[in-house]
């Protein structure tokens, strides 16, 4: 199983896409800091909640992430898994409450630097980058994470260096 590990000096999808836009499209990609958490939990972790199939089918997975400390806005540890070449696929699971809430989609096929995943414990913003569900644009999506969903704010294309 692959728990997300990321470096402290992460390099931000977006970051990468700055020299691609413009002044005033650069005010408009949503900031980690805009969407700040406050607290991180650091209580005992509730037992994982199997309710659905999904939940059934990762239930490995999903035990395995609630066993490590929060990684992602405040409460919760973001694990993502292997569903394919160059495809991920994963899920947000709540120490709290033990609730889990899968990510947007799959995503593939990111072949630009940097990583393919971004979030902060601090944070309800999460940047997925490729494509989501192997269609759509390729890019970097931006979503805000309600605690039962991944709201899709933005999505800026970066051409692909193989198309």
């Amino acid at each position: 199983m692959a728990i997300i590990q990321r470096t402290k000096t992460s390099v931000m999808i977006f970051m990468l896409v700055f020299p691609l836009l413009g002044i005033a499209e650069q005010t408009r990609v949503p900031q980690f800091q805009n969407y700040h958490v406050s607290n991180a939990y650091i209580g005992k972790p509730a037992q994982v909640v199997l309710s659905t199939a999904d939940e059934k089918a990762f239930r490995t997975r999903l035990r395995e992430a609630s066993k490590q400390p929060a990684n992602f806005a405040g409460e919760y540890v973001l694990t993502a898994w292997g569903c394919g070449t160059s495809c991920i696929y994963g899920a947000a699971v709540s120490l709290k409450t033990g609730r889990v809430v899968f990510l947007p989609g799959s995503i593939c096929c990111w072949d630009g630097d940097g990583e393919r995943l971004d979030f902060r414990i601090n944070s309800r913003l999460f940047v997925a980058a490729g494509l989501i569900n192997e269609e759509g644009e390729h890019g970097a999506h931006f979503y805000e994470f309600t605690g039962r969903e991944f709201k899709h704010l933005k999505t800026i294309p970066v051409a692909r260096n193989n198309p």
